[in-house]
C-alpha cells in the first residue's frame, strides 16, 4: 500500500511539473511591426472594412454577451415550469417483522408462568399525491415570465449596444490607418529620395565636387525626412495595432512581408 500512494503522489508531482513548463498557446498573434521595410508599407493594403466587421463578431465579448443570453433564456424555461411546484407526489414503503410476546399465570397450588410468542413478517407501503396553488405566485407567474424575457431582450441590446461602439472604434482606426498610410507612402518615398540623394552628395564631397556646407545641408535634408517618415510610420502602426486588437484580423502578416 506504501509503495502505491509513493507511486501515485509522484505522478501527480510530474503531472503538476509538466503543466507549469508547458506554455500556453497565445489566441491571437500579432504583427511584428519591427520587420518591416519602408517598402513593405508603400505595397501594403488593408482588409475591406467589411471583413474587419465581420471579423469583430468573433471577439471573447461576444462570446460573454451570448453566454449571458443562454443563462436567462434556461431561466425563463425554469420560470415557465414553475407549476409543477404545486403537484406534490410522496411515497414510502416498510418491511418488518412484528412479535407480540404473551406471559400467563395460573393460580394452583403450584404457580405456572407460561409464555408465548408470535411473530410475523409485515410490509406497509402508501402513495399520494397533493395538489395546492400559492396564490400570490398564480397572479405573479406572467409578470415573472415577462420579466424574465425582458432580461433576454436587455442581455441583446448590451450587446447590440457593444458591438455599434466597437465598429465605430473600428472606423476611427480604419479611417486612421488608411491617411497614415496614404502620407507614409510620400514620406518613405521622400526619405528614400533624400537618402539616395546624400549618397551621391557623399560621393561628390569624397571626390572634391562638393564641399562640406553642401554636404551638410543634404544631410539635414536627410534628417528631417527620416523624423518625418519615424512619425508617420508610429501612428500608423498604433492604428493597424488597434485594428488587429479590435478584430482579431491579421493585418501587416497578410499583407506585407518581413523585410530580409
Amino acid at each position: 500500500m506504501k509503495k502505491v500512494v509513493i507511486t501515485l503522489w509522484a505522478l501527480l508531482i510530474a503531472a503538476a511539473a509538466a503543466a507549469q513548463t508547458e506554455p500556453t498557446a497565445p489566441e491571437f498573434e500579432y504583427s511584428d511591426l519591427q520587420q518591416l521595410a519602408p517598402e513593405d508599407y508603400i505595397n501594403l493594403q488593408l482588409p475591406p472594412l467589411h471583413t474587419l466587421m465581420e471579423n469583430a463578431r468573433h471577439a471573447p465579448q461576444v462570446g460573454y454577451y451570448e453566454s449571458n443570453r443562454e443563462i436567462e433564456e434556461r431561466e425563463l424555461k425554469t420560470v415557465r415550469r414553475n407549476w409543477m411546484h404545486y403537484f406534490k407526489l410522496n411515497a414510502n414503503y416498510n418491511y418488518g417483522s412484528s412479535d407480540i410476546y404473551n406471559q400467563n399465570y395460573q393460580d394452583s397450588s403450584i404457580p405456572v408462568w407460561t409464555t408465548t410468542t408470535t411473530g410475523r413478517d409485515q410490509s406497509w407501503w402508501n402513495v399520494g399525491a397533493s395538489f395546492s396553488i400559492p396564490i400570490d405566485e398564480l397572479f405573479n407567474r406572467r409578470n415573472k415570465i415577462k420579466q424574465q424575457k425582458k432580461r433576454i431582450e436587455n442581455t441583446q441590446y448590451d450587446m447590440d449596444r457593444w458591438y455599434d461602439d466597437l465598429r465605430l472604434k473600428i472606423i476611427d482606426s480604419y479611417t486612421s490607418a488608411v491617411q497614415q498610410l496614404s502620407i507614409l507612402r510620400s514620406a518613405a518615398e521622400a526619405m528614400i529620395a533624400a537618402q539616395a540623394q546624400y549618397r551621391m552628395s557623399e560621393a561628390d564631397f569624397i571626390n572634391g565636387k562638393l564641399d562640406a556646407q553642401a554636404l551638410s545641408r543634404q544631410k539635414s535634408i536627410e534628417n528631417v525626412a527620416i523624423r518625418e517618415y519615424e512619425q508617420v510610420r508610429s501612428n500608423l502602426n498604433n492604428a493597424l495595432l488597434r485594428l488587429e486588437v479590435l478584430t482579431h484580423t491579421p493585418i501587416i502578416n497578410k499583407s506585407a512581408k518581413p523585410a530580409k
